[in-house]
């Protein structure tokens, strides 16, 4: 065994060593590699299922339908229901698309539906799949109907994360930010938006992590400027095809098994319980009777020009997302209320909140709790602004990572081993208007991701969204934080108290409730490294 005074120039000769690797292609992009531009689908109306939608839709005097998917179990049957019934097209962008049972299903149905003829465009973001599933996508892209591209590619080590990390670090400020879009259209005529990626934990198909999320089916007019907002995505210069970032193509042996492979996990899921749920879900009954209540009304799409992510100071371009979702939030005359899986408000933040406030509008935000949350140190950003907010005025509340009566959204409660997450981003403001999509309520959203959503001005969707708010806030759910008390000799404030209910009683916590010493010592820690704005 080397002695400790060795191992440090050993260390120093290896990363030597890894460096070209690491610093290869990490600027440049393969943009000679042949990228044809392509479209939505001109004339949606010539599908079956575009027939029927626009009967709907004249119906409704040009409106769009809309509907919320608060079910994991009714998001992801959506969706392949929405892949079964394609015609020609279906167009694809996703942050992350997980290598896991939901994520081999979908694909499984992508391939089926390119091989009756369907077109198949995929966009994924790099940052997660870096490397891990480039093989697989590959493969899929064999069949001549479907083209997988990557946005904002790595180079070099792409596998590795601290390749990655160092790359985004020291090398292309253009790897900072990232596509956190998430889009799923069938033939230019129905769309899903929202806040879910493809992965088990967002369905619901994950027994120790659920996701509570929120997405918003929509059919009729809009899909087609959801679809507009992917072609940019698609037709930009950092879009990539999967094949330029392979040093060698899939054989067609390789192709047939990974098919066959496929095949049979689809095979396995549909005798499993997971299957079942699906059949037994609301979605699955209300489609077996020929009956879903779309939510007619006038709607909105925001989304961030894709090179926001290598211009975020550039304020010739399109006015960013995050703005105009403010002017919308700006016109309240009563009430916001927002969701926010990593709520940090910043100065910039406060300042608006504290106008808000001044106007008296109420403000009322659930995010997650320390013991909750899937990224921790992003804790450490909004904790330092909770007292700040709850001294203007505004309510917080922060989800319960997993009572046994945690139900949520989704029907089926979590057992005691399981662990409950935020990750939906929603605002509802004056009960009336509704925002669902890609961006949450901090710095990251704002200046380095490039973001999607959709606002729909409806009294009835806004209704709906409000009691899926409550259900959240409420006590069987969610922590209450409040100031705990003024100090008898001055003015500053004592500490947080967070008030909850357990087994029918009150109950008071003096700290963040059910985590140790050693995760709220390490947050509060590595909050102080990294910058605000990266949060």
């Amino acid at each position: 065994m080397p002695k400790r005074s060795n191992l440090v120039p050993v260390a120093a000769l290896a990363c030597l060593l890894l460096l070209p690797a690491l610093l290869n292609g990490c600027a440049s992009l393969p943009l000679d590699y042949p990228r044809p531009v392509s479209t939505a689908l001109l004339l949606p109306e010539e599908t079956r299922m575009g027939k029927r939608i626009q009967a709907h839709v004249v119906e409704h005097q040009g409106k769009s339908g809309f509907y919320l998917l608060p079910s994991g179990d009714d998001a992801f049957l959506a969706r392949l229901l929405a892949v079964e019934q394609a015609e020609r097209t279906l167009d694809l962008q996703y942050y992350i698309f997980n290598d896991d049972l939901t994520g081999k299903l979908l694909m499984d149905r992508l391939v089926s539906a390119a091989e009756r003829g369907v077109r198949v465009r995929l966009l994924l973001d790099d940052w997660p799949q870096a490397g891990k599933m480039d093989w697989g996508l590959a493969m899929i892209q064999a069949n001549p109907n479907i083209e997988v591209r990557v946005f904002n590619p790595f180079g070099g080590l792409r596998k590795v994360f601290f390749s990655r990390a160092f790359q985004a670090v020291f090398v292309a400020k253009r790897l900072r930010g990232r596509m956190h879009n998430k889009m799923f259209i069938a033939d230019n005529c129905l769309a899903i938006v929202g806040g879910r990626n493809i992965g088990d934990e967002y369905f619901g198909a994950r027994a120790e992590l659920m996701f509570g999320d929120l997405d918003l089916m929509a059919i009729g007019p809009i899909t087609r400027k959801i679809s507009t907002a992917f072609d940019d995505y698609w037709n930009c210069v950092l879009s990539i095809p999967i094949n330029a970032l392979l040093k060698r193509q899939p054989t067609a042996a390789k192709t047939e098994g990974f098919r066959r492979f496929l095949a049979e996990n689809r095979k396995s899921v549909q005798s499993s319980e997971s299957a079942q749920k699906l059949k037994d879900g609301n979605l699955s009954k209300r489609l077996e009777a020929g009956y879903l209540p779309y939510v007619w009304a006038e709607g909105e799409v925001l989304y961030d020009d894709p090179l926001k992510v290598i211009r975020p100071d550039d304020s010739s371009r399109e006015v960013l997302m995050g703005r105009k979702l403010k002017s919308i939030i700006d016109e309240a005359q009563s009430e916001v209320l927002a969701i926010s899986a990593y709520f940090i408000p910043g100065k910039r933040g406060m300042l608006w909140f504290k106008q808000l406030r001044e106007r008296g509008i109420t403000v009322k935000v659930l995010t997650n709790s320390l013991a909750s949350t899937d990224v921790p140190i992003t804790e450490g950003g909004y904790a330092r602004y909770r007292k700040a907010l709850l001294g203007i005025g505004a309510e917080l509340y922060e989800l319960k990572p997993n009572p046994d009566q945690y139900r949520f959204w989704n029907r089926t409660s979590l057992g005691s081993s399981s662990r409950g997450a935020l990750h939906a981003k929603t605002v509802i403001v004056d009960r009336k208007v509704v925002f669902v999509g890609s961006f949450n309520l901090d710095p990251r959203s704002a200046r380095l991701n490039t973001e999607d959503g959709i606002v729909v001005r409806s009294a009835e969707l806004g209704a709906q969204a409000t009691q899926l708010f409550d259900r959240g806030i409420s006590p069987s759910n969610a922590y209450r934080v409040a100031i705990l008390g003024e100090s008898p000799v001055s003015e500053e404030w004592h500490g947080l108290v967070w008030i909850t209910e357990e087994n029918g009683r009150e109950v008071h916590y003096y700290q963040d409730p059910m985590t140790g010493i050693w995760r709220r010592l390490s947050v509060r820690f590595l909050s102080l490294l990294a910058p605000e704005s990266t949060l």
